[in-house]
């Protein structure tokens, strides 16, 4: 049997991870317990232990990417027999995706959007602006706005250090 293994909510406001890094490869015997990635919140930094599994397994797949922000419930790895067939679980973690995107959506869309102005162009190119909990929460101390610390950081995730830098004297 594949198990998903999901970014779990270890606590009440939780709504969000950043994979900070791998501690399995793919194809190394897993078990519960073992730890499998650290995941980094807006409150801390922890080892996310493999949970779910039937018996001793293989990590067969690693879906989320070091440095990836995830919602809670997204699919991050699959585990499981080598012998069994790795489901697609792309549409899965679309779907949690677009959930997430219109709940933030839903709470940061003024009713009316104030007109742009003249040669204005929207941030970072127009996709969506990335950044881990922590520097969101730096940013919002602080009173900066997270499109002016990302035009200073085009394309880039940007981190608790970028605005730490952006504000600094």
């Amino acid at each position: 049997m594949i198990t998903r293994i999901k970014i779990p909510q270890a606590f009440e406001n939780m709504e969000e991870a950043t994979i900070g890094r791998w501690l399995k490869n793919e194809g190394d015997a897993i078990e519960n317990g073992d730890a499998l990635c650290e995941l980094i919140t807006e409150k801390t930094t922890f080892d996310l232990p493999v949970e779910g599994l039937p018996a001793k397994g293989v990590l067969r797949s690693l879906i989320a990417a070091e440095k990836s922000i995830v919602p809670v419930g997204f699919i991050i790895a699959l585990a499981g027999d080598d012998s069994e067939e790795l489901p697609d679980v792309a549409a899965e973690n679309a779907a949690i995706m677009q959930k997430r995107e219109a709940t933030e959506s839903a709470l940061v869309m003024p009713v009316s959007a104030p007109p742009r102005e003249e040669g204005s162009t929207p941030s970072a190119g127009g996709s969506r602006l990335r950044a881990t909990p922590a520097a969101r929460r730096v940013a919002k101390e602080r009173g900066l706005s997270m499109e002016e610390v990302a035009a200073a950081f085009p394309g880039k995730v940007l981190t608790e250090e970028d605005v730490l830098k952006f504000s600094a004297p």
